[in-house]
């Protein structure tokens, strides 16, 4: 069995990689070099399906429901990364509407290279406050049993709700990324 927190802080190394690419092109939007659109539009893909349809699945649909059942303190801390998951949805969402509109327009490039800030600084504490407060409260909380049933359950979300092969897709995606924006 893979341990939840395992599989969990792997994909947080991914995204970590990911986060400091789009920092490379917001810095890149506040510069006069070229307009990164296509990266631009690959990064946001990335967070949409791998950081949001995979890794944000497994935790709202499978590890945060037994999370809250074993403890209060576990249902708090669910709670409260599940509306942070909230929270970037929307912020993607006007990255993603600034994008095509940004390129033409200094003052867009400005408001795209602001919200890709505040996406990457939100993103990177609330990446702190899993890998410490959310590890621990599932080692400290879940059973053995409790912990195989969550492995199950996100082996189920990689097979059926993402894909064979699509997870690596995604990795590769983010070290092109990461190799373009060092």
């Amino acid at each position: 069995m893979n341990e939840p927190n395992d599989v969990l802080r792997e994909e947080h190394e991914a995204i970590e990689l990911l986060i400091s690419a789009v920092e490379g092109m917001a810095g890149t939007l506040q510069g006069k070099g070229p307009y990164p659109r296509r990266d631009l539009e690959a990064a946001m893909t990335v967070v949409t399906e791998f950081a949001d349809r995979c890794h944000h699945a497994k935790e709202e649909k499978v590890l945060f429901p037994v999370l809250s059942e074993a403890s209060p303190a576990g249902a708090e801390v669910a709670r409260r990364l599940s509306s942070d998951h909230r929270a970037f949805r929307e912020i993607v969402g006007k990255v993603k509407e600034l994008i095509p509109k940004a390129e033409s327009d200094p003052k867009g490039r400005g408001l795209l290279a602001k919200h890709l800030g505040t996406y990457t600084r939100v993103l990177r504490e609330h990446i702190l406050v899993e890998n410490t407060e959310l590890f621990n409260e599932v080692m400290r909380s879940l059973s053995d049993a409790q912990r195989a049933k969550v492995a199950e359950g996100f082996e189920r979300v990689e097979r059926v709700e993402i894909g064979d092969g699509v997870h690596e897709k995604y990795h590769r995606m983010i070290h092109r990324l990461a190799d373009a924006y060092p």
